[in-house]
């Protein structure tokens, strides 16, 4: 253990040491330590022996990779001449915990190795790869989120060789399925190029032949296709997927990641439950806080009354009198009474209640007409020949607070069975039983003052009774205001679709074969007269060679680029640009720091396809960049480096490359081994323009 770094030791003046952690890589130790700024437990790997420098800048790497998969890299530095990387803290067991257990079932080995695999292809995208897979370095956290540690850092303080991006993408993916396999067994299929200590990790896999035996012979529930997803990358034969993106293909789809505890909980018996009285503390409702009664919009309305509903304590409405042409007692109390209560308004005075009702033909004694229910219409009674209508009131209740009461209840108030006041005027012959105005009983108010409960009848507005009509007179229809919306938005329909039509006419008058345009018209007697003195001289002269074969120029029909290490190519959607006339456009590759693609690849092509077999002698590239080296080779996209070598040479503002020898062919690839230097200093290609002749 180094002595620069221990308990207490502030490293950065922010991350604290608190206590060590077990680690399974050699040269370095791990330790748990404290952010004091964002007061946030954090881990730190110190940096004792080995590749210190390269592990560092690796970790540097690392850091710009950023998926919630991958354990962040949040600090790098050194103290007293130690190098530290200081990563989130990583919570939850680990795969080789978790199998110490017993092995995984198949959906959640398919689900946590699946999850690592779309990790590391999100890395590999950036140039970054693992290079150090290992059980102790694949976590599962308590909400069920796979933590993959260790990215480009540990497999850089082991001093292990990068290679080429095809060996690396490889050798990441070869490691994800031996995490499958130890997933799915319990046991570690290791490396024999790179040795892990495994100390108290998973058992060895056994070997058969070199190669570790199938998961299905030590699990026999072992699904069919992991299987032989695991029997076959781990094979002799470097056979199965070639980078993470394609075993995620492999793999999903998968389940959701079910959350593990590091360790089984102890079994607990609880005891029984023994029932407790419990006291209420009536003291508390008296100081418990006011609850205030909310109420939406909704609520209000649906508790308001319905229209006509009575009030506590009102007397039910009055209903209105029905009225008839015929029988002085009927017609002389109506108007007797309406009389007197105008008569008693405008005195001032007070206006005794109506008597009580006379009871209904045929019925017993002090039978009188039902009650109807509250809020509802009356129902109105057919006229009575001589008799007086029947009235909703029972006993009528007096008014209080206001004047003397009457003398007795029961009797008229003057007004009573006199004639109707000559406004009113005579019936007109003919007019139907009821035709007086049947409101007019019911719209009388209380007098002025009064103070008592008025029942709540169904009136809306107050009777003229200077205009009191005699019969019903209909209103008059109410004129309907023109809206002018829908004949504006039929205008506008019929414009649009005019102007639709014209415009397809406009458009499609051009592609008419039928009608020439003037200009063909007038030029075409000037081309049939200038034709014969076109070709009267050429009879004069010896003949001319004959024209070239069949197949003329070579005429670029498609082109695809080809990265090797990616299947979407370099900058695929703007291959076209190379052959489009334009010499202000380019298809260009990614920038590298070196002209060697940075390791990362051993080079790009562009692979070029003719619309028909055309004897192509040369090529003719035209390039922002200068330098590089490029291949011209007569092969297609699917074997770009295959076929023979017909030119080669640098790239220039115009490179003119002819083929040795000249070849019939439909395909022709362009292979850059070595990238040109760009106008910004950087290495990448900028091709303008190509032409094949």
């Amino acid at each position: 253990m180094n002595e620069a770094v221990g308990r207490g030791t502030v490293l950065a003046g922010r991350y604290r040491v608190v206590q060590p952690v077990a680690s399974d890589l050699v040269g370095s130790s791990a330790w748990q330590a404290t952010d004091q700024i964002l007061d946030r437990p954090v881990r730190v790997r110190v940096l004792e022996s080995g590749a210190v420098a390269p592990a560092l800048d690796a970790a540097r790497r690392a850091a710009l990779v950023t998926d919630p998969r991958l354990v962040r890299v949040l600090d790098v530095g050194t103290h007293e001449g130690v190098g530290y990387v200081v990563t989130e803290q990583v919570s939850g067991p680990s795969l080789a915990e978790l199998v110490a257990r017993g092995p995984l079932g198949a959906d959640q080995a398919r689900a946590i190795v699946g999850e690592a695999a779309s990790a590391l292809e999100v890395a590999r995208r950036r140039g970054v790869h693992h290079l150090a897979l290992r059980p102790s370095a694949l976590h599962v956290s308590p909400d069920g989120r796979v933590m993959l540690s260790g990215l480009a850092l540990d497999a850089a303080l082991r001093g292990e060789p990068s290679g080429d991006a095809r060996a690396t993408t490889r050798a990441d993916t070869v490691g994800l399925v031996r995490l499958l396999y130890t997933a799915l067994t319990g046991r570690w299929p290791a490396d024999p190029r790179q040795p892990w200590p495994t100390g108290d990790g998973p058992a060895q896999a056994p070997v058969h032949e070199g190669s570790p035996v199938p998961p299905v012979d030590l699990v026999p529930s072992v699904p069919a296709d992991l299987d032989t997803l695991c029997a076959v990358t781990l094979g002799p034969y470097e056979d199965g997927p070639h980078s993470p993106g394609e075993l995620v293909r492999e793999l999903e789809p998968w389940g959701e990641l079910q959350p593990v505890p590091a360790s089984a909980p102890p079994t607990v018996v609880a005891p029984p439950l023994v029932e407790e009285p419990v006291f209420v503390d009536h003291d508390s409702q008296d100081t418990a806080p006011v609850r205030v009664q909310r109420q939406s919009a909704r609520t209000a309305f649906d508790e308001l009354q319905a229209p006509g509903a009575n009030l506590p304590g009102t007397p039910p409405p009055a209903a209105p009198t029905r009225t008839s042409a015929f029988g002085a007692a009927t017609a002389g109390a109506a108007a007797g009474a309406a009389a007197g209560a105008v008569a008693g308004a405008e005195a001032g005075g007070y206006v005794a209640p109506p008597a009580p009702p006379a009871p209904l033909p045929g019925a017993g004694a002090g039978a009188t007409t039902p009650m109807p229910p509250v809020g509802a219409t009356a129902p109105m009674p057919p006229a009575t020949f001589g008799a007086a209508p029947p009235s909703p009131y029972g006993q009528p209740q007096p008014p209080t607070g206001y004047g003397p009461p009457p003398a007795a209840y029961g009797q008229a108030p003057a007004g009573y069975g006199q004639a109707p006041p000559a406004a009113y005027g005579p019936v007109p012959p003919g007019a139907p039983q009821g035709a007086l105005h049947q409101s007019a009983p019911a719209s009388f108010g209380p007098p002025n003052g009064y103070q008592g409960h008025v029942a709540q009848g169904p009136v809306e507005e107050p009777l003229d009774f200077d205009g009191f009509a005699v019969e019903d007179v209909p209103a008059a229809p109410t004129r309907r205001r023109f809206d002018p919306t829908a004949l504006v938005l039929g205008i506008v329909a019929v414009v649009v679709v005019i102007g639709v039509i014209i415009a397809f006419k406009s458009l499609f008058s051009s592609f008419d074969p039928q009608k020439p345009s003037t200009d063909d018209a007038a030029s075409a007697p000037e081309a049939s007269a200038s034709a014969p003195a076109q070709a009267a001289p050429p009879s004069a002269e010896p003949s001319q060679p004959a024209a070239p074969p069949a197949g003329g120029v070579p005429t670029i029909a498609t082109a695809i680029t080809i990265d090797p290490s990616d299947e979407d190519g370099e900058h695929e959607e703007d291959a076209a640009k190379a052959y489009d006339g334009d010499p202000s456009t380019f298809w260009y590759t990614q920038t590298y720091k070196r002209d060697d693609f940075a390791g990362f690849k051993d080079g790009v092509g562009y692979a070029i396809t003719l619309t028909a077999p055309a004897h192509v002698k040369t090529v003719t590239l035209h390039s922002n960049s200068t330098g590089g080296h490029v291949e011209v080779r007569a092969t297609d996209a699917t074997a770009p480096t295959t076929g023979p070598v017909l030119a080669s040479g640098a790239f220039g503002p115009e490179t003119v490359l002819t083929l040795d020898p000249a070849t019939d062919t439909q395909s022709i690839v362009l292979w850059v081994t070595q990238l040109p230097t760009a106008p910004d200093g950087g290495f990448r290609l900028e091709l303008t323009e190509i032409s094949l002749s």
